[in-house]
C-alpha cells in the first residue's frame, strides 16, 4: 500500500500518542470519581470533569488534524471510510470547542460568559469561589457549545441551543459515541499499520553483558565529550555511528537530527 516504511513508522506513533491521551482523559471524565450525597463532593466532581473535559479536546483535535493523512488506510475498506467521514464531520465541533475552552479566552468569550450567566457575580457566588467556579465552568461550556453556528444561525451540531446545565447528557451522550468511534478507528488504522512495520533485531550472541555495557559506556563517554566540544564531532562521530550499529541502531538515515537526538537520550540514561 505504501512504499515509504518511515510513514508507517510515524503514523504507527501517532496512533499509540493519540489512543493513550484519548483513554486516560476520556476514562477520567467519565469515570465516576464521587459516590456520595455531599453537595460539596459532587461540585467538585463537576469542576473536575470540567478539566478534563478541556484536555480531552487536545487529543481529539489532534486525531483531527491528523485524520487526512490516515485516510490512505481506509482505501478498499468502506467501513472504515464511513467511521472516517463521520469523525471528520464530529470532530469539527471539537475544534471549535477547543479553540473556545482550550486555545483562547478572548474577551468576546468571556463578555458572552457574563452576558449568559449573571449569576458568575451574584452575592452567594462572591462569598463562595466553589459556586463561582461551577458557574463560569458552566457559562464557558454554554458560550462554546451555542456558538458553534450554522449559516442560518442554528447550533450547528445539535440543531437547538442546549443549557448546559439542565441539558449537558445531550453533549456527553455526543461526546462519548465520538470518544468511542475514535478509539475503535484508532485501533484499526494501528492494526492495518503494525504488520508493515520491520523491527530491529538486536543479537543477543554477538555481544556479551558485559561487551555490551562497555560499548554502551563508551558511547556515553564519546556523546558527553562531543556535547563538551562540538569541535571534536567530525573526529568521534564515526566511532559513535560503529557502536551505534552494534546495537541495531543506524543514524544516518536522520543527519545531523540523528546525532542530536541520539546525545540527548544518551545523556538522560
Amino acid at each position: 500500500m505504501i512504499k515509504n516504511e518511515r510513514k508507517y513508522k510515524r503514523d504507527f506513533l501517532r496512533t499509540v500518542i493519540l489512543l493513550k491521551e484519548i483513554k486516560f482523559f476520556s476514562d477520567h471524565l467519565f469515570k465516576e470519581q464521587y459516590k456520595s450525597n455531599d453537595a460539596v463532593a459532587m461540585l467538585q466532581k463537576y469542576l473536575d470533569n470540567q478539566i478534563y473535559l478541556k484536555y480531552d479536546f487536545i487529543p481529539l483535535n489532534l486525531l483531527r488534524e491528523s485524520l487526512d493523512g490516515f485516510s490512505i488506510y481506509c482505501k478498499d475498506n468502506p467501513e472504515l471510510t464511513v467511521k472516517h467521514k463521520k469523525l471528520k464531520k464530529d470532530l469539527d465541533f471539537v475544534n471549535h470547542l477547543r479553540n473556545k475552552v482550550g486555545a483562547h479566552l478572548s474577551d468576546e468569550a468571556l463578555d458572552k460568559m457574563i452576558q449568559w450567566n449573571p449569576d458568575i457575580y451574584n452575592e452567594n457566588a462572591g462569598t463562595n469561589s466553589a459556586v463561582q467556579e461551577y458557574q463560569i465552568y458552566r457559562a464557558m461550556m454554554d458560550v462554546a457549545i451555542n456558538s458553534y453556528l450554522d449559516e442560518k444561525g442554528q447550533q450547528k451540531q445539535f440543531g437547538t441551543e442546549i443549557d448546559f446545565e439542565l441539558e449537558s447528557k445531550i453533549f456527553y451522550i455526543y461526546l462519548l459515541n465520538t470518544v468511542r468511534l475514535a478509539i475503535r478507528f484508532l485501533e484499526e488504522i494501528q492494526n492495518i499499520i503494525r504488520p508493515n512495520i520491520k523491527y530491529i533485531k538486536v543479537s543477543e550472541s554477538a555481544l556479551s553483558k558485559e561487551e555490551r555495557s562497555d560499548y554502551l559506556k563508551e558511547a556515553i563517554r564519546i556523546a558527553l565529550e562531543i556535547e563538551n566540544d562540538p569541535s571534536k564531532k567530525e573526529t568521534l562521530f564515526p566511532r559513535m555511528t560503529e557502536i551505534l550499529r552494534m546495537f541495531g541502531i543506524d543514524p544516518e538515515p536522520y543527519g545531523e537530527a540523528g546525532r542530536t537526538d541520539f546525545r540527548f537520550k544518551t545523556k538522560h540514561r
